[in-house]
């Protein structure tokens, strides 16, 4: 009677149908959808920050009533006649944003 060594032969067969399965529940378990859903909640801050934003974005580029305004006073001269005054308001601003 010839006994030959086939158990290795079967345990390496059956690891590898128990693998098999184990891969097939994990891919049908991400499959299905889970039954709660994701949710976000904004705080105030930000919700005040994204209205903001919206309202910046909806604004015009240019004021056309200030270009008017500035065109007007340069051509009455009350404007951009004196360049001493405008460095002083220049240089007064500059300093009152470092206080």
């Amino acid at each position: 009677m010839r006994i030959d060594n086939n158990r290795a032969k079967l345990d390496a067969m059956a690891t590898l149908q128990v693998q098999a399965a184990e891969t097939e529940a994990t891919s049908a378990d991400r499959s299905k959808p889970s039954g709660t859903a994701d949710q976000v909640s904004l705080s105030t801050g930000v919700r005040l920050a994204s209205s903001a934003a919206a309202a910046a974005g909806e604004a015009p580029d240019v004021r056309p009533d200030a270009v008017e305004r500035a065109k007007a006073l340069l051509a009455s001269g009350e404007l951009g006649n004196d360049p001493y005054r405008l460095a002083d308001a220049l240089i007064d601003r500059a300093l009152a944003k470092d206080e």
